[in-house]
């Protein structure tokens, strides 16, 4: 874990992507996820290691940031416990998956992330699922901002992007899932993002970071979603099932070295909200 300056403000995850982009290495965010429906059925897929130690390992590995899903139902999520732990072991900034549907999602985890330390909400990008939240979306949005917090909006693919289109708030950060969150993401581990429909986002969501989320067993996916034009990677299981994590997550990382990536994100989605 490398020590906080002391009074020197955290990254938000724009910034941390930048930098890491400028390292030339593969901006990852490392995901904690307490359980894996698909590997779940299976009797394996539980992960209850302290979260602290392993935020400290993502971060070791050279993570840009910590991904945490703290949905209670099917990803067996423990907010109270888990967001607060991963905050004080880490300075990475952290992306909370829930589904979130209204101003009082919302203004749960503020209030969460604000009990440790109110600066902190400036390191916080809260996930708004594009397809679930549909019209709601472009409140929700700019009421997140208004919170402090930056969003991740994510959508399953280019028919996603309606809910984007014209939006007077427009996201920093926005994700393609390459599985389905509606099957909880029991589908095949297959990076489906391409040159193509990169394309398509950015003629919509202009220099929005754009995250490829999910299905990056090896090094050799993230390569995939970087070379297609993404700006960052969000993996999960192949870090959730790896003897050593750090480890782990530094060779998805050095990914980046061999996939030019010298493309500055810096400015990226420097619009509205989230600092």
């Amino acid at each position: 874990m490398r020590p906080r300056a002391k009074g020197c403000p955290e990254l938000n995850l724009v910034e941390a992507i930048a930098q890491a982009r400028r390292r030339g290495v593969a901006p990852v965010i490392a995901e904690i996820k307490r359980l894996i429906p698909k590997l779940a059925e299976e009797g394996r897929g539980r992960d209850d290691r302290d979260a602290a130690l392993l935020a400290g390992w993502y971060e070791e590995g050279g993570a840009a940031g910590i991904s945490l899903v703290t949905e209670r139902r099917h990803f067996g999520g423990q907010p109270e416990a888990d967001v607060p732990a991963v905050l004080r072991a880490t300075s990475l900034p952290l992306l909370i998956k829930d589904f979130i549907l209204d101003q009082a999602g919302v203004d749960y985890y503020a209030a969460l992330v604000a009990a440790v330390c109110p600066a902190f909400l400036s390191r916080v990008a809260l996930l708004l699922i594009a397809h679930h939240l549909d019209d709601r979306l472009p409140d929700l949005l700019r009421y997140t901002h208004r919170r402090g917090m930056l969003a991740l909006v994510e959508t399953r693919g280019p028919e996603d992007l309606r809910y984007l289109a014209g939006a007077d708030s427009a996201p920093r950060l926005v994700g393609i899932n390459n599985k389905d969150i509606d099957e909880l993401e029991r589908g095949e581990n297959v990076v489906r993002v391409n040159q193509e429909m990169i394309s398509r986002y950015r003629r919509v969501v202009g220099e929005a970071v754009i995250v490829s989320q999910s299905a990056h067993r090896s090094p050799a996916d993230v390569r995939r979603s970087l070379a297609a034009g993404a700006d960052a990677v969000l993996v999960g299981t192949a870090f959730l099932l790896a003897e050593q994590p750090a480890d782990a997550v530094a060779s998805f990382v050095r990914a980046g070295e061999e996939s030019g990536g010298e493309q500055d994100a810096g400015e990226k989605g420097a619009g509205e909200g989230g600092r």
